[in-house]
């Protein structure tokens, strides 16, 4: 019986995860960094039942041999929105929105007290395929540093939103 259930189990994750495949990709820098071949993208910390949804977003190595569904994201009438947790990246702020501030998923279109999400998911696509936050000169960018994760193979950046004119292309140019 438990058999019986645990490949009931792995035929749906299969399933899920080709559906969550055929409606996004990871969102990815355009240049690789410090990780060739792999680059970076946007990521929840943990993975599974130890996703972290309420902590700021990172930058990962992007993994693409594990095709997380966990990590798919697409480009949504303005919004960045990541169908496994059925939220939008989100900058945070409280009535406006700082350079250096992180990013973090909360319900697309949501008003939150001390944190009017609606107007901090917008994003547009300037001609240098950055994602500049509507309404301010901030642009959705990779931290100068990387450092290991829990396995000595794998690296994370800080996401964060900087003034587009001041942070290099490499670090804010998405695929």
């Amino acid at each position: 019986m438990k058999l019986r259930a645990l490949a009931i189990g792995a035929i749906l994750a299969i399933f899920s995860c080709a559906a969550a495949s055929a409606s996004g990709s990871q969102m990815r820098l355009l240049d690789d960094l410090d990780y060739p071949g792999e680059g970076y993208c946007i990521d929840v910390p943990g993975v599974g039942q130890t996703a972290r949804t309420d902590l700021p977003l990172v930058l990962h190595n992007c993994l693409p041999a594990r095709n997380s569904a966990d990590r798919l994201a697409e480009e949504r009438d303005g919004r960045i929105y990541m169908p496994t947790y059925d939220a939008c990246v989100t900058a945070f702020g409280v009535m406006n929105v700082l350079p250096g501030v992180p990013v973090v998923l909360r319900k697309c279109g949501a008003i939150e007290s001390f944190l009017p999400a609606d107007r901090f998911q917008r994003f547009v696509r300037t001609t240098e395929n950055q994602l500049r936050l509507v309404g301010t000169d901030l642009c959705l960018a990779a931290g100068h540093e990387s450092d290991r994760t829990f396995s000595s193979e794998h690296r994370w950046r800080t996401l964060t939103l900087q003034s587009c004119a001041a942070v290099p292309l490499s670090h804010s140019v998405w695929k």
